[in-house]
């Protein structure tokens, strides 16, 4: 096997994309706990994993009490909308529009490091990286995105290791069916690439690429995992369950069937600890700087400074 092919991905990848099944293998057999080896294999073969009450009730409880009272008094929450720039203040009344999103109240909020990096949570990622993780780009959610299925890796750049990089799903209450509920190709991540860039590059940019192309990678991954008979789930999870993907998973918001019903959720997106996401050089030095946690991880915000993230 060529050095070009020892993973998946053209683009190389973290070990658990080595197409080396034997090394793979060993690498998983180097864990001690059991339950933490049956999730890496599921989550190698499928593109994600599910971990059954990952966060406890009154962790997810007291996260909410502080949004509810952040978002009565906002003092620069930001938000992300379907209408207007990517962030923008934020308006209660938004919070209920398909698609809205409350930006990174997770790293924001001292509360947030029991949800993003609960202990089962944190193990998982411990081991995915083989040491910290650095979470950055979180989204808070109080109804189904209704987002088209989709891979991160077109839009969530890892500098200069797009596949270095994985996200959660925490169910912040029981998920309904209609709500919009979180869907996705068990599988895909296996699909051959789909580059940008003429070739070079897994991410998206539009005014290199043009729609045309986005368009097109939207429609392949909903036409080629079909083809391939990847199947596509629903995830209807109890509150304080956690589904954690694979960069590649093609993923997206079901349709809400049952409107005003909600479906509050928070995604964190990670990398290893020792690389950063694209949007950092464009920071500022003080708001580069990666603010540690109690959980020995550490966070990154392109909203808010560092001296407030994790308080």
């Amino acid at each position: 096997m060529s050095e070009t092919d020892i993973f998946h991905s053209k683009f190389g990848g973290p070990w658990y994309d080595s197409q080396d099944t034997q090394a793979v293998a060993a690498r998983i057999a180097q864990v001690a706990d059991r339950a933490t080896r049956e999730r890496l294999e599921h989550f190698i073969r499928w593109g994600y994993v599910v971990l059954e009450n990952a966060v406890s009730h009154y962790a997810i409880d007291k996260y909410l009490a502080r949004y509810h009272a952040a978002a009565a008094n906002p003092n620069g929450l930001a938000m992300s909308v379907p209408f207007g720039p990517m962030s923008q203040p934020f308006e209660p009344e938004h919070t209920l529009v398909p698609g809205a999103k409350v930006l990174d109240t997770s790293l924001l909020f001292a509360e947030g490091d029991d949800l993003s990096f609960s202990l089962p949570l944190a193990m998982f990622l411990q081991e995915l990286f083989s040491g910290p993780a650095l979470a950055f780009q979180s989204l808070h959610f109080e109804v189904g995105s209704t987002q088209t299925v989709h891979q991160d890796t077109a839009y969530v750049v890892v500098e200069d290791q797009p596949l270095q990089l994985a996200a959660s799903w925490i169910a912040l209450e029981d998920v309904q069916p209609g709500s919009g509920e979180l869907v996705y190709f068990a599988g895909g991540h296996r699909l051959p690439d789909f580059p940008y860039g003429g070739g070079d590059s897994k991410h998206f940019n539009f005014n290199r690429d043009g729609n045309d192309a986005h368009v097109a990678h939207l429609n392949y991954l909903a036409s080629e995992s079909s083809r391939q008979g990847y199947e596509r789930r629903s995830f209807l999870p109890k509150k304080g369950d956690v589904l954690i993907w694979h960069a590649d998973l093609p993923h997206g918001g079901g349709e809400i069937t049952k409107p005003g019903v909600t479906r509050r959720s928070l995604v964190t997106h990670y990398c290893p600890a020792g690389l950063s996401p694209h949007y950092v050089q464009f920071l500022t030095p003080e708001n580069q700087a990666k603010v540690k946690t109690p959980s020995g991880n550490f966070l990154v915000s392109m909203y808010y400074p560092a001296s407030r993230l994790g308080t």
